[in-house]
């Protein structure tokens, strides 16, 4: 696993990331194996490691029986919770799947939902994760892709934080309190195209940082500033007038929710089924 990480990542580094170890023993286990094999199997460069093709001929040999065995373990793990593994951000899972997953437990009642909420991607291998909802450009060779939702974000406020600010239009944001979200890290882009504020002026706005969308979200509803957000984490708050948007300024990102999974990996009867759910749910 440990060589394998390595060359996926041309990094010790990243490779200890994803194994929860550490680059000194990654590099300690790669020698280890080197001086094993007899054969050198990486070039270390200042900032990245390069397999050799001595190390790219072994890599090709060992990859079907790490599949094999990953294979094997899934199978088990499977069959052991007859379930579902779902990985995703804090704020999907809270203002997004959790009012709907009833639906799918009443449809399937058998199925065991796991849902694994964090910002910080996971290893779908070592963690036992069977699909995930990431908010990105859809671009990742080792993932199927499958687009559920484009992003388009929104300015959003309380109603009385609008009339109290007296917000008509985009330049009004310069006497507020931006929220800023990590999922949503678009305030200068949005400012560039609907103000004429220059870069000095909202770099200067006061702001309050959130790492997870639904806590900016709240505390916009608390009259505490304004979010750049989307409909789709906000449509709660929006149906019940907790949120307004004070002026129509929309602008779409090259990024959305895709639902991803490993190309390699079969997925289960389990898998299919969420899979097919989410899809439904979306379109």
């Amino acid at each position: 696993m440990i060589f394998e990480a390595s060359v996926r990542h041309s990094s010790f580094k990243l490779a200890a990331d994803e194994l929860h170890l550490t680059a000194g023993a990654v590099g300690q286990q790669i020698r280890k194996l080197e001086e094993s094999l007899g054969l050198s199997l990486f070039n270390r460069l200042p900032r990245q490691v390069q397999v050799t093709d001595s190390g790219m001929i072994y890599y090709r040999q060992i990859v079907p029986a790490l599949e094999q065995i990953c294979s094997a373990s899934r199978s088990i793990r499977t069959q052991r919770r007859r379930g579902v593994s779902v990985t995703m951000v804090p704020s999907m899972a809270a203002k997004w799947l959790a009012p709907r997953l009833k639906d799918f437990v009443t449809r399937y009642p058998n199925v065991d939902v796991h849902i694994n909420a964090t910002q910080v991607p996971v290893s779908f291998e070592q963690e036992g994760v069977d699909l995930g909802i990431r908010h990105f450009d859809g671009k990742d060779p080792g993932f199927e892709s499958v687009l559920l939702l484009a992003d388009e974000v929104r300015v959003l406020c309380s109603p009385r934080y609008a009339a109290e600010q007296g917000l008509r239009q985009a330049n009004d944001l310069s006497r507020t309190t931006l929220l800023h979200t990590s999922i949503h890290q678009s305030w200068s882009a949005w400012f560039d195209r609907f103000s004429t504020l220059e870069p000095k002026d909202y770099e200067q706005i006061h702001g309050i940082w959130f790492d997870q969308g639904m806590l900016a979200i709240d505390a916009a509803c608390r009259h505490q500033g304004v979010v750049l957000t989307n409909e789709l984490l906000a449509r709660d708050e929006l149906l019940s007038g907790d949120l307004v948007e004070p002026f129509q300024a929309r602008m779409p990102l090259n990024r959305g929710y895709y639902l991803i999974y490993p190309k390699r990996r079969k997925l289960s009867d389990a898998a299919i089924a969420f899979r097919d759910w989410l899809l439904e749910e979306f379109h």
